[in-house]
């Protein structure tokens, strides 16, 4: 998300990107990789798609597309969540083991 800026990034905020005002629909972030994160935004008419991600500009996208990102998301979340359920799970597994200290 973005948080230097004067503006409003929070899904369902209006915000200025160049010349257009556009209304935030969803953040897909992007743990990890260092990228700053997308955003899907609409027109105030809600007829037009747009993918923006800092730096990298602003893209028109079908509805098809950014269900796509959106699953995509999921994905990673889903991925972030097992990821941490292992890491509990060996961290039970080494804490349960029983250390003997040899003198």
């Amino acid at each position: 998300m973005i948080r230097n800026s004067k503006q409003n990034w929070a899904v369902g905020s209006t915000v200025k990107v160049g010349f257009m005002t556009l209304i935030v629909k969803a953040a897909i972030a992007t743990p990890g990789d260092y990228a700053p994160d997308a955003y899907i935004m609409a027109n105030q008419a809600g007829t037009q798609l747009y993918s923006f991600v800092p730096h990298n500009g602003i893209v028109k996208i079908t509805p098809d597309e950014a269900r796509e990102m959106l699953e995509q998301q999921d994905v990673i979340e889903d991925a972030a969540l097992a990821h941490k359920a292992m890491q509990d799970a060996a961290r039970a597994a080494i804490e349960a083991l029983p250390f003997y200290v040899v003198a």
